[in-house]
Order: structure tokens, then C-alpha cells, then sequence
């Protein structure tokens, strides 16, 4: 092992040439395959070297800036660079960004952007909110420990994949006037703790069809994810709940009169869910109604929220209209809510942050009594895959984030095994794996959802409220679409099913439940169109007034994507591409051999003399 060293420091093999620059600290990756070279950003911090050896293919570095860091960098094999970084494991730190990040070449690239089911962010964007994207939150975070750049023909680019994502996010910033994005290291209860890992893979053919078998390669086996086939075998009533609607019901909508009506009029396959929060409850043997439907039953829950009233609350304090109200811990406040290092509490609109630490014997003690009486197929998780990572300082349940994950996970499959249940989510951050088998919330981009012009009362975009217990507006009322919304989260062109590409036979996504297929009614169709692409379920949110008012749509948005959705459930998503240049025109295939064809324009296409209906689909293969 050499002990000195020089101004430029290589690593090399057929695919990739790695150059270190002892003198900036920055990386150049040049691809042998294709010629492209990717350049780190200069580093805002000063970053002074001290040492720099080489071992056959690494490159083992100290650098010295606030602390002293041990930075390791392997070459792979298979066009990856592995990065770690290391420290004294007692020091305190603040957010760490190391190392910099790679300039994007030119402006015909897209971020592959992973706050969700997916997007393709231009690199010369100026609108899509871009920031510190903490890995696992739904209000500008990842939710899976990844992100990539290609390049516009799909071919060239690279990924950086989060291999300690706990405290980690990956910021996206702009450099040289064009998007790109460097991983940011948190401390772990104030200290370094422990050593941090990265992986960037560098593709010269595949674009974020490659990018996103090669996190699925990583993720599936890191995580033990399970196809929705394994967990069947352990839960069967997931056959129910694959290729079919999911549906809360609320107000006279919850009653089994109703849901035999849906059936009758061809809802073969639905996943009926309501929450008990909201009055009326439905009648005795409900469930057992649902169930001789042929339809899955399930029922809302949320271990998360805190509410300063229970330290008030005794055992004995009963509600006589929602006996089984959620977020009701009497008397635990205090011992059941995470604390930040002051001692202060976390918040939203919604409440406080329970610590799942703290909440686990909780669980049981609700749901025992709730599932006697109705005995369901599924629960749906509020929050928990949604919120976000935090620490708790509480001297009771102290946990960093990665045990604040665990503890979730943990009662996740508590509830799954007690109950032999299946569950949902909202939202689909990854550290929970396949522990949830659907995930409700995917398809909405968050960071355009909240604080844009559906909170405007009194306006066309307005999406309601939760005043009117039996029938909340926010989730029974229709509103149109803002234009942020059809900019990008309903924009075909840059849209991408990368969360498909990965876990398609895995987990079911959906729409948010107050941005289901039928709200905004002038883009009902186009919703059953991502749909059918994605082959992903329709999501509705209705009453009997709603049903009825849309009686005959419900009924052709269910016979367009249902039907498909249970010939490829199952199935992984192989592979996704744009037919024509204006993205109009898409087509998704599956392990099974089919395959889709969407057409979003506004005429008719020829695809190999087949005749693609404007704003209509066929299906292809076995």
C-alpha cells in the first residue's frame, strides 16, 4: 500500500475510469462504454486532504473539514462506485454532505425523481420544489433510498442508492443552472455514529428502466420483500383485495344493501374500507355481509397521532357513536409521545408523533376488541410509511430512526400475525418492505398535492374538509384540477412508473383518498388510463348519492381496469417506454408476456397497423 500520493489518483476497469483530484477532492467518472463523463460540483465547505492510498481497486482517503473523515472508494466490476464514509463515532455533527454532487452534462437530462410513484423532473425545471429530500416522507422525501439522472434518450446516466438510508437524504439542488442531487448524512442522536454507505452504478444503455431493475435487484433481497403470490400463501384474502377497486365507503354507503347494489351492477372485486372515526358504524355482521360478497373488508387505522386531550381521559371515558374512535390513548400522553432533544414534541395539523417504541402494546389493546366484532381482511395504516423518520429523546423509549422504522415495521407485522390480516398504507416508503401489500397515496405527487390551490376555500380547486363527521367533503365532494396538479401529476409526459418498476409484484398503489380516479371529474378518464399503464388499482371514495350521481361511470372505469388488473396483479413490470416523442403514447410490459398501449392524445394512432383509440389502450401478448 503506497503512502504517498499525487495529484490525481485512478481507478480503473472495462467499464469505468474513477479519477480523484487530491487537490479539490472531487471525482471525475469517466464510462469507457460510451465516452460520457460525469464531474463532481466544487465543494462548498472546505475540504482539506490529508492522506490518500491505494489498494488494488480502492482508493482509501482521509479528508479533514469540521472532523476527521475516512472516506473509502471501491470499484466495482459491474459499473459501480461504493463509497463509505467513516469517523469518530462519539463526535457530534450536523448534516454532512459528502460527497459532492456530479454536474449534470447538458440540459437533455431528466432527475428521476422518487418522491412517490415517480416523475421525470426536467434539468432545466424551476417549478417542482427542490430541497432536502429526507429519505421515507411524503411531504418532499424518498420513498424509496434512491434517485438517478438520464439522459433524454433513455439511455445513458447514473443512480446513487442510499445503503444506510436511516439519516440520510438525498438533496436536490442546482449547479450550473441545471438540476442534479448529492446524498446528505445526518447525525444519529446528535453523533456521527456510525460508518455511512453509498453506491452510485453508472449505465451506458437502459435509461430508468435499468436504474430501476438494479435498485429492485438491491432492495428486494436487503429488505426480504415478498411478491403479493408468497404472501398470499400466508394471507389468502389478499386474492380479494389483487385486481380489484378499493373503496371507502362513508354514510349511507356502509351498509351491506349497498355494497350487494355494487355487485349486482358488476363491481366483481372490491376492497371495502371505512373508519371508525366517522359516524354511522355499519350494521352487526357487516364484515361477514362484505365477505359473502366475495369482497375483501377492511377498516382504517393510525398509531401515530398524539392529542394532549388523553392526558385528561380516563380508561372509563366511552364514545357511544364511534366506540372504536382511533388515536385514543387515555391517560399515556406523556408516556406514549416522542420527544426531540429539548424535550419539545413533534407536531402537524393533525396532532403530535407518538413513538412507536412507546406505542406497541397499544396496538393489541385496541384492535382485540375491534376485530371480535368485526372481523376484518385488511387494516389500513394512516401515517406511519408517510411521516417521515425521527428520533425520540424520551427517557422511557429513547430510539433513533432507524429503531423508530423498526418499531413500525414491528407492529405492522404484529397486526398481520395476530389477525392474519393483510395491510395497506399510506404512502409506500420502502424501509417496511412488503410488510404492507398496498399503498394508497403512490400516484399523487406530494410536493404539488399540499400547499397549492386545493387549500383555497371558496375556489373551483378547493378540496374540502372534515367538519361533517358522517360525510366529510374532502373525501364526498368533486373540485378541479389545479394547474400544478395537471403540470405534473397528471402530466403523461413526464411521469414514470419507477415505484413499478421496482415493487409492481409487491405492493398495490393508488391515488391519494382525497385525490381519488372520480374527484376531479374532467380527468376521471385520464386517471384510468395511468391505471391501466401502471396496473395499479382505481381508488374511489363514495356514498350512495355519489354512486349514484356517477353510476355509469363507476361502472366503465371498473370493466376498463379491473379486469386487466387481475390478468397481471401478480406479475412483475418488466419494462415501460414512450412509443411517440410527445410521450402521448406509452407501453407497459409484464412478466407474463402481456402488455398495454395507452394512447393519452387527442387522436387516433397507428401502432403496427393497430388502431389505438384517442384517450383509449389495447392490450398485447399472451
Amino acid at each position: 500500500m503506497s503512502k504517498s500520493y499525487a495529484k490525481i489518483w485512478t481507478l480503473s476497469n472495462s467499464n469505468l475510469e474513477v479519477q480523484f483530484d487530491d487537490k479539490s477532492a472531487l471525482l471525475s467518472v469517466k464510462d469507457n462504454r460510451c465516452g460520457k463523463i460525469w464531474k463532481q460540483a466544487p465543494i462548498n465547505e472546505p475540504y482539506t486532504v490529508v492522506k490518500v492510498q491505494q489498494k488494488d481497486s480502492s482508493l482509501y482517503i482521509q479528508l479533514k473539514a469540521k472532523m476527521l473523515l475516512d472516506v473509502k472508494y471501491t470499484l466495482s466490476s459491474k459499473s459501480s462506485l461504493q463509497v463509505s464514509v467513516s469517523s469518530n463515532n462519539k463526535l457530534e455533527m450536523d448534516d454532512l454532505a459528502y460527497p459532492s454532487a456530479f454536474v449534470t452534462p447538458d440540459k437533455n437530462h431528466y432527475l428521476l425523481q422518487t418522491d412517490g410513484e415517480g416523475l421525470l423532473l426536467p434539468v432545466t425545471d424551476t417549478e417542482y420544489p427542490l430541497g432536502n429530500g429526507t429519505s421515507f416522507y411524503c411531504g418532499g422525501g424518498l420513498s424509496m433510498a434512491w434517485m438517478g439522472i438520464t439522459d433524454t434518450d433513455f439511455k445513458t446516466g447514473y443512480m446513487a442508492i442510499l445503503e444506510t438510508p436511516y439519516d440520510a437524504a438525498i438533496e436536490t439542488r442546482r449547479e450550473g443552472g441545471l438540476i442534479t442531487y448529492r446524498p446528505v448524512w445526518k447525525s444519529t442522536m446528535g453523533k456521527f455514529g456510525y460508518e455511512r454507505k453509498l453506491k452510485y452504478v453508472f449505465f451506458d444503455e437502459g435509461g430508468y428502466v435499468a436504474q430501476c431493475k438494479e435498485y429492485r435487484n438491491y432492495i428486494w433481497k436487503k429488505n426480504n420483500v415478498l411478491s403479493l403470490a408468497e404472501r398470499q400463501k400466508k394471507t389468502p384474502s389478499i386474492a380479494k383485495m389483487v385486481g380489484a377497486v378499493h373503496i371507502y365507503v362513508w354514510d349511507t354507503g356502509r351498509n351491506a344493501e349497498f355494497a350487494n347494489e355494487m355487485k349486482v351492477s358488476g363491481i366483481d372485486k372490491a376492497l371495502v374500507l371505512w373508519n371508525p372515526n366517522h359516524t354511522p358504524y355499519p350494521e352487526n355482521g357487516y364484515s361477514e355481509k362484505i365477505k359473502n360478497l366475495g369482497y375483501a373488508i377492511g377498516m382504517y387505522d393510525c398509531f401515530t397521532d398524539a392529542h394532549k386531550r388523553d392526558t385528561a381521559l380516563s380508561e372509563k371515558t366511552f364514545r357511544s357513536e364511534t366506540p372504536f374512535w382511533c388515536n385514543y390513548y387515555p391517560g399515556l400522553y406523556n408516556y406514549n409521545v416522542a420527544r426531540k432533544k429539548d424535550g419539545s414534541v413533534y407536531t402537524n395539523s393533525f396532532g403530535d408523533y407518538n413513538c412507536p417504541v412507546a406505542i406497541q402494546p397499544q396496538v393489541t389493546k385496541r384492535l382485540d376488541p375491534l376485530h371480535a366484532v368485526y372481523n376484518n381482511d385488511s387494516y389500513f395504516l394512516d401515517v406511519s410509511q408517510a411521516n417521515g423518520l425521527y428520533e425520540c429523546y424520551s427517557k422511557l423509549h429513547p430510539a433513533t430512526r432507524q429503531q423508530y422504522a423498526e418499531n413500525m415495521v414491528k407492529y405492522i407485522n404484529l397486526v398481520v400475525d395476530r389477525y392474519n390480516v393483510f395491510m395497506g398504507a399510506e404512502w409506500g416508503a420502502d424501509f417496511a418492505g412488503s410488510s404492507s401489500v398496498y399503498a394508497h397515496g403512490m400516484m399523487t405527487l406530494q410536493r404539488t398535492w399540499f400547499n397549492s390551490d386545493i387549500q383555497k376555500k371558496g375556489t373551483i380547486y378547493y378540496y374540502g374538509n372534515w367538519r361533517n363527521n358522517p360525510r366529510p367533503t374532502q373525501m364526498l365532494s368533486s373540485r378541479v384540477a389545479p394547474d400544478t396538479y395537471l403540470k405534473f401529476s397528471i402530466n403523461e409526459y413526464t411521469r414514470v412508473p419507477l415505484f413499478e418498476l421496482v415493487y409492481h409484484d409487491a405492493i398495490v398503489t393508488s391515488w391519494r383518498w382525497e385525490d381519488c380516479n372520480h374527484h376531479t371529474p374532467e380527468i376521471w378518464w385520464k386517471k384510468d388510463l395511468f391505471n391501466l399503464l401502471y396496473g395499479n388499482a382505481p381508488l374511489w371514495s363514495i356514498d350512495r348519492s355519489c354512486w349514484e350521481n356517477y353510476k355509469q361511470t363507476f361502472i366503465e372505469s371498473y370493466r376498463n381496469i379491473c379486469p386487466w388488473l387481475q390478468q397481471i396483479g401478480y406479475d412483475e413490470m418488466v419494462s415501460h417506454r414512450f412509443i411517440t416523442p410527445d410521450h402521448k403514447v406509452q407501453e407497459s410490459v409484464f412478466s407474463s408476456g402481456k402488455s398495454i398501449i395507452v394512447n393519452f392524445g387527442n387522436e387516433d394512432y397507428d401502432f403496427k397497423g393497430k388502431i389505438i383509440r384517442r384517450k383509449s389502450y389495447i392490450y398485447l401478448g399472451n
